[in-house]
C-alpha cells in the first residue's frame, strides 16, 4: 500500500505540473477526466487515488505561477499575481517573484498542520457564524477599493467593477461555455492579454534576470503567509467565495505597493484555499472544491485517519513542488532570455486565443474580446486592477442574496 501511495503521489505531481504550465488545462478538468474513464481508476486502492488528487492540486498551486508570473497567463486563482509578478521580471526578479509565491505556499502549509488541532475546533464556530455575512463583507471591500481611488478614478473604479461584474453575471450563468473553461478566456482577458498589449504598445524589454532570489525579509514572509493563511481560511469553507476574492481581501490589508508580500500572501491564499477546501470534508462535513468533492466522492466517510492521510501527502507534495517550481523557473528564465520579449507576447496571445478556440469555441473567443477591453480600463485609467475581480465578487454578491 506505501508503494502504491507513494507512487500515486508521484504521478498527481506529474500532473499537478502540466495543469499548472498549460494554460486552460486545471486539475478540475483531468479529476472529470479520470471519473469519466472509471477503468483508470478501477482496481487501485483508494488512498493511492486519494493521494493523487491532493498531490495534483498542491502541486498545482505552486507551479501555476510560472504562466502566470513569466507570460501573463493566468487562472483565476492566480490572476492577481499577474501585476505584481511582472512588475518584479521587468526589474529583472522574475525568478524572486515565483520564489516568494512559493515562500507562502510553505508557510501555510506550514501553519495548517501546526494548528490543525485548533482548527478541527474552530473552523465549525466559524462556517455558521460568518457565512451569512460574506455579502457584506465583499461590499466593504469593494467600497473600500473604490473609495481609495482619487477624484475621477472613483467613477472609473465604479465602471471598471460594474462592466467586469456584469460581464461575470453573463458568462458564470451562461451554458454558452462548459463551467470547467470559462474562466479561462475570462480571466486570460482580464488580466493576461491586457497586460501583455500595453506591453506590446510601449515596447517592453525583458532586462536581464538575476539567478538568485537575494535574502527575503524574514517579517515579510512570516506576514504575508499569516495574511494567506487567515485569508484562505475563511474562503476555504465557505461556497462561491475562492482564492480570487481574498486576494482581493488581502491587497486591502497588504502594505501599500508591497509587491513583495503580495506575492507571498497569494502564493499562501492558494495553499489554504486547497488544504481547507479538503479539511472541510472532516471538519464541516462539507466539500468546498472539485477536488474535494471528487475526495468525497472515492471515500465513504472521512474521517481523522484520513485526515493525517491529507497532512502528510501535503507535506510531501508540497517539498515535490517546491523543487519542481523552482528548477521549472530557472528553466523557463532560460528560454525567455534568448527570444524577444515582443516575440513572446505575441506568441503567447496567439496560444491563449487557439486554446480559448479549441475549449470554448466561438463564443469564448467572444468573452476573450470583451474580457480584454475591459481589463484595458484599469490601467490606462490608472486604477486598481483588483477591481476587475468584480467578475466573480459581484455573481457571488447576487447569489448570496438570492438574486441568481
Amino acid at each position: 500500500m506505501f508503494l502504491e501511495i507513494l507512487l500515486f503521489i508521484l504521478l498527481g505531481a506529474f500532473s499537478g505540473v502540466i495543469a499548472g504550465l498549460l494554460p486552460g488545462i486545471h486539475p478540475n478538468t483531468l479529476i472529470v477526466l479520470l471519473f469519466g474513464s472509471l477503468t483508470l481508476i478501477s482496481g487501485y486502492p483508494v488512498y493511492a487515488i486519494v493521494s493523487f488528487i491532493i498531490s495534483m492540486v498542491v502541486v498545482n498551486t505552486l507551479v501555476g505561477f510560472i504562466p502566470a508570473i513569466f507570460l501573463g497567463a493566468p487562472e483565476d486563482s492566480t490572476a492577481l499575481s499577474v501585476l505584481p509578478g511582472h512588475r518584479l521580471l521587468m526589474e529583472g526578479r522574475g525568478l524572486e517573484a515565483v520564489y516568494l509565491s512559493v515562500i507562502g505556499g510553505i508557510g501555510v502549509v506550514l501553519l495548517f498542520s501546526l494548528s490543525l488541532p485548533l482548527l478541527i475546533k474552530v473552523l465549525p464556530f466559524l462556517y455558521e457564524n460568518i457565512k451569512s455575512y460574506i455579502p457584506f463583507l465583499l461590499m466593504g471591500i469593494v467600497s473600500v477599493m473604490i473609495l481609495t481611488e482619487k477624484g475621477i478614478q472613483k467613477l472609473w473604479g465604479v465602471v471598471a467593477f460594474t462592466l467586469s461584474g456584469i460581464l461575470g453575471m453573463i458568462t458564470l450563468n451562461s451554458y454558452l461555455v462548459q463551467p470547467t473553461f470559462v474562466f479561462f478566456p475570462l480571466f486570460s482577458g482580464l488580466f493576461g492579454i491586457s497586460t501583455l498589449l500595453l506591453s506590446l504598445k510601449s515596447k517592453t524589454k525583458l532586462v536581464k534576470q538575476f539567478e538568485n532570489f537575494g535574502v527575503v525579509d524574514r517579517s515579510l514572509a512570516i506576514l504575508g503567509s499569516i495574511k494567506g493563511f487567515l485569508a484562505g481560511l475563511i474562503v476555504g469553507i465557505l461556497p462561491a467565495v475562492g482564492s480570487a476574492q481574498a486576494g482581493t481581501l488581502v491587497q486591502i490589508i497588504a502594505r501599500k505597493e508591497d509587491a513583495k508580500e503580495f506575492l507571498v500572501s497569494m502564493g499562501g491564499i492558494n495553499a489554504a484555499n486547497t488544504l481547507f477546501a479538503l479539511a472541510a470534508l472532516y471538519i464541516i462535513g462539507k466539500p468546498r472544491s472539485g477536488a474535494a468533492v471528487a475526495v468525497d466522492r472515492l471515500v465513504e466517510n472521512f474521517g481523522f485517519n484520513e485526515m493525517l492521510l491529507l497532512v502528510g501527502v501535503t507535506l510531501f507534495a508540497t517539498g515535490l513542488g517546491v523543487i519542481l517550481t523552482l528548477n521549472i523557473s530557472k528553466r523557463f528564465l532560460n528560454i525567455l532570455g534568448k527570444i524577444s520579449y515582443d516575440k513572446i507576447s505575441i506568441s503567447v496571445i496567439g496560444l491563449i486565443t487557439i486554446l480559448t478556440l479549441i475549449f470554448t469555441g466561438f463564443y469564448g473567443l467572444l468573452i476573450l474580446a470583451v474580457s480584454t477591453a475591459i481589463g484595458l480600463i484599469a490601467p490606462l485609467a490608472n486604477i486598481k486592477r483588483s477591481l476587475l475581480m468584480g467578475v466573480l465578487i459581484l455573481p457571488t454578491i447576487f447569489l448570496y442574496f438570492g438574486l441568481i
